[in-house]
């Protein structure tokens, strides 16, 4: 299952996010964006249970993330 989760992080914490992301064996890629949200990652996990996981014990845990939006790819 693949996904993009938009990320919205602490002012002046992305790189600390980023860096975080690039140890996330799922995370496949990353870019850094403005907007409304900072990181946009592109996740790839075997089911949506796993992608829960991801987001909810791993991303939602770091103190420098405010909020994030899953965005799973319809095939």
């Amino acid at each position: 299952m693949k996904a993009y989760i938009l990320i919205n992080t602490v002012i002046g914490k992305t790189k600390e996010v980023a860096e975080e992301l690039s140890k996330m064996d799922e995370v496949k890629k990353f870019d850094i964006i403005m907007g409304p949200y900072d990181i946009i990652a592109e996740v790839e996990t075997d089911d949506h249970d796993t992608l829960s996981k991801i987001v909810i014990d791993n991303m939602q845990q770091l103190d420098a993330i405010n909020h994030t939006m899953t965005c799973p790819v319809v095939t």
